[in-house]
C-alpha cells in the first residue's frame, strides 16, 4: 500500500472539551453511532465517533477514496474484514485502515463498542445519510434493516463505495484470533494486538506507539498511555501539532490554558497547537488514547530506548527513561513551561 495522506496545515481551532454524556447520536439499526467531534470543531483535521452495538450488528464491506479511518475497540467482540481476511478483535486491539482498504464489521458480544477516527474525510455524513438523529432517552436498540435507497444516497454524495450493497458479512470462513502482531514500517492496513506496539517506558509510564509516520504517511501518530496514580507530564505545548485525547480507563486530571478538569473514561479534549497543557493520572490504573497530527512524534520516541520487555501493568513498571531536556525538546516541537 502505497497511498499517503496529504500534508496537515497546523489548526488555528479552539480548544474544546466533550464529556461522555455530550455530542450528536445516530441510530443505525441495532448500533449508536455517537459524535465526539467532527471536522467543524477540529478546522477540519479528523472526526472521532463512538460506536455501541448489540451481537450480529454489522457495516457491510466498503472503502473510501480518500478517508483514512483507525478502530479502537473499547470493549466486547468485534469480527473485522480488512483487505480480504477476517480478524477477532477484543478490548484495546487496534485496527489500521488507509484509504482505499475494503473493510467491514460485525459485533459478536451482547455489547461491543469502538472508537472511529476518521483523518482526511466526513464519515459522520455517512451516518447522517443512512441512520438518524436521535436522542439517547428515546433510542431504542432494534434489529432494523439498513435502507438501500439511503446507502446509494452516501455513495453520491459521500466518500464511500460499497462492495456488494447492505448484505451482511459472510459467515463462510472463521475470523482468525490475533497472535504476536506486528507494528509495520510502511503505509498499508494492519491489524494490531493490545501491547504489540512499540512501548516505551518514560518517567513510570508507559507509551505505546501504535501508528507511526511509517504507517500513516506522515499524516498523524496513534498512542497509548498508561500509568498509575500520580504519574503526569508536566506543562507544555506545541507550535505546530495538534492533539486529541480519550479517557479511555481511570480519571486524568488536565490543566488546560488555565483551566482544570479532570477526564472520566469517555471524556475527550482536543488541544489546539500553542495551548499550554499538562496531566496528572489520579486513578490507580489508568489510559488514554493520544491521536497527534502530524504524525511526527516518533522522532521524540526515537531518542529513548524501546523497552525489551513491554509490560501491560502500570503498578510494576520501572521509572525507565527520564523526560528530554528543553533545548532536546524544542527540536520536536515539544515545549515545557516553568510554573510561575
Amino acid at each position: 500500500m502505497s497511498e499517503q495522506l496529504p500534508s496537515f496545515k497546523p489548526s488555528k481551532g479552539t480548544s474544546f472539551y466533550t464529556d461522555s454524556r455530550s455530542g450528536r447520536l445516530y441510530g443505525l439499526g441495532n448500533q449508536l453511532v455517537h459524535v465526539l467531534a467532527d471536522t467543524s470543531q477540529t478546522s477540519d483535521l479528523f472526526e472521532l465517533v463512538l460506536i455501541t452495538g448489540g451481537k450480529g450488528a454489522y457495516f457491510p464491506l466498503h472503502c473510501h477514496e480518500a478517508l483514512f479511518e483507525t478502530i479502537y475497540v473499547l470493549e466486547g467482540k468485534l469480527e473485522v474484514i480488512l483487505d480480504g481476511k477476517k480478524y477477532m478483535v477484543t478490548a484495546c486491539d487496534y485496527i489500521h485502515i488507509p484509504p482505499k482498504t475494503i473493510h467491514g464489521y460485525r459485533m459478536h458480544s451482547h455489547k461491543t463498542r469502538f472508537l472511529s477516527y476518521t483523518i482526511g474525510g466526513q464519515m459522520i455524513d455517512v451516518y447522517q445519510q443512512v441512520g438518524k438523529q436521535v436522542q439517547l432517552e428515546e433510542w431504542t436498540f432494534i434489529n432494523e434493516a439498513f435502507d438501500r435507497e439511503c446507502f446509494q444516497q452516501a455513495e453520491k454524495e459521500c466518500d464511500i463505495m460499497l462492495m456488494h450493497g447492505i448484505r451482511e458479512l459472510s459467515n463462510t470462513t472463521k475470523p482468525s484470533l490475533l497472535f504476536h502482531s506486528e507494528l509495520p514500517s510502511a503505509v498499508r492496513p494492519y491489524v494490531l494486538e493490545a501491547g504489540e506496539g512499540k512501548q516505551y517506558i518514560i518517567e513510570g509510564q508507559i507509551h505505546e506507539l501504535i501508528a507511526t509516520k511509517e504507517t500513516t504517511g506522515g499524516g498523524f501518530s496513534h498512542f497509548v498511555i498508561e500509568g498509575p496514580n500520580g504519574k503526569c507530564f508536566p506543562l507544555h505545548y506545541h507550535q505546530l501539532h495538534t492533539k486529541a485525547i480519550y479517557c479511555v480507563e481511570g480519571q486524568m486530571n488536565l490543566h488546560l490554558n488555565g483551566e482544570d478538569m479532570s477526564l472520566m473514561p469517555g471524556d475527550f479534549v482536543f488541544i489546539a497547537p500553542n495551548t499550554i497543557h499538562a496531566y496528572e493520572f489520579a486513578s490507580h490504573s489508568n489510559k488514554c488514547l493520544v491521536l497527534l497530527l502530524p504524525g511526527d512524534i516518533d522522532h521524540v520516541y526515537e531518542q529513548f530506548e524501546e523497552s525489551q520487555s513491554p509490560s501491560m501493568c502500570p503498578y510494576f513498571i520501572q521509572e525507565g527513561n527520564m523526560l528530554l531536556d528543553h533545548e532536546t525538546s524544542e527540536q520536536y516541537d515539544l515545549y515545557f513551561v516553568e510554573k510561575d
